[in-house]
Protein backbone atom coordinates (compact mmCIF):
# COMPACT_ATOMS: atom_id res chain seq x y z
CA UNK A 1 0.00 0.00 0.00
CA UNK A 2 1.43 3.38 -1.03
CA UNK A 3 1.72 6.30 1.36
CA UNK A 4 -0.82 8.99 0.41
CA UNK A 5 -0.43 11.50 3.25
CA UNK A 6 2.05 12.48 5.93
CA UNK A 7 0.71 14.47 8.89
CA UNK A 8 2.95 16.06 11.50
CA UNK A 9 2.52 17.86 14.78
CA UNK A 10 4.74 20.93 15.07
CA UNK A 11 5.83 21.60 18.66
CA UNK A 12 8.51 19.14 19.71
CA UNK A 13 7.86 16.85 16.74
CA UNK A 14 8.49 18.61 13.42
CA UNK A 15 10.16 21.59 15.12
CA UNK A 16 13.18 21.23 17.35
CA UNK A 17 13.55 22.80 20.81
CA UNK A 18 14.38 26.16 19.24
CA UNK A 19 11.12 26.11 17.22
CA UNK A 20 13.04 25.57 13.96
CA UNK A 21 13.52 22.83 11.37
CA UNK A 22 16.06 22.13 8.63
CA UNK A 23 14.41 24.12 5.83
CA UNK A 24 16.82 22.96 3.12
CA UNK A 25 16.42 19.29 4.01
CA UNK A 26 12.63 19.51 4.29
CA UNK A 27 12.35 21.42 0.99
CA UNK A 28 14.10 18.55 -0.80
CA UNK A 29 11.90 16.00 0.95
CA UNK A 30 8.79 18.01 0.13
CA UNK A 31 9.66 18.07 -3.59
CA UNK A 32 10.05 14.27 -3.48
CA UNK A 33 6.71 13.89 -1.65
CA UNK A 34 4.99 15.96 -4.33
CA UNK A 35 6.57 13.84 -7.08
CA UNK A 36 5.20 10.72 -5.37
CA UNK A 37 1.74 12.24 -4.87
CA UNK A 38 2.08 12.35 -1.08
CA UNK A 39 0.15 15.13 0.67
CA UNK A 40 1.80 16.97 3.58
CA UNK A 41 -0.48 18.05 6.45
CA UNK A 42 0.39 20.09 9.51
CA UNK A 43 -1.84 19.18 12.48
CA UNK A 44 -1.53 21.32 15.59
CA UNK A 45 -3.27 23.13 18.38
CA UNK A 46 -1.57 26.31 17.15
CA UNK A 47 -3.22 29.00 15.05
CA UNK A 48 -3.25 28.67 11.27
CA UNK A 49 -1.37 31.91 10.58
CA UNK A 50 1.39 30.95 12.98
CA UNK A 51 1.73 27.51 11.38
CA UNK A 52 1.85 28.71 7.79
CA UNK A 53 4.54 31.27 8.67
CA UNK A 54 7.02 28.39 9.08
CA UNK A 55 6.76 27.25 5.46
CA UNK A 56 7.70 30.20 3.23
CA UNK A 57 7.04 29.69 -0.48
CA UNK A 58 5.36 26.32 0.01
CA UNK A 59 2.87 27.55 2.64
CA UNK A 60 -0.08 27.72 0.22
CA UNK A 61 0.52 24.15 -1.04
CA UNK A 62 0.39 22.58 2.41
CA UNK A 63 -2.77 21.57 4.26
CA UNK A 64 -3.31 22.62 7.88
CA UNK A 65 -5.47 21.20 10.64
CA UNK A 66 -5.06 23.99 13.17
CA UNK A 67 -6.53 25.16 16.45
CA UNK A 68 -7.16 21.56 17.57
CA UNK A 69 -9.18 20.86 14.43
CA UNK A 70 -11.35 23.99 14.64
CA UNK A 71 -9.83 25.55 11.49
CA UNK A 72 -8.80 23.50 8.46
CA UNK A 73 -7.18 24.87 5.31
CA UNK A 74 -6.40 22.73 2.28
CA UNK A 75 -3.88 24.25 -0.11
CA UNK A 76 -4.91 27.84 0.64
CA UNK A 77 -8.67 27.19 0.78
CA UNK A 78 -10.59 27.20 4.05
CA UNK A 79 -12.57 23.96 4.18
CA UNK A 80 -13.79 23.89 7.79
CA UNK A 81 -14.10 26.23 10.74
CA UNK A 82 -15.94 26.18 14.02
CA UNK A 83 -16.75 29.25 16.05
CA UNK A 84 -16.91 28.79 19.78
CA UNK A 85 -20.14 30.25 21.18
CA UNK A 86 -19.79 33.10 23.64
Amino acid sequence: MAIKLIAVDMDGTFLNGQMKYDVERFSKQYVKMKELGIRFVVASENQYYQLKSFFGVMQEEISYVSENGAFIVDQGQEVFSVDIPK
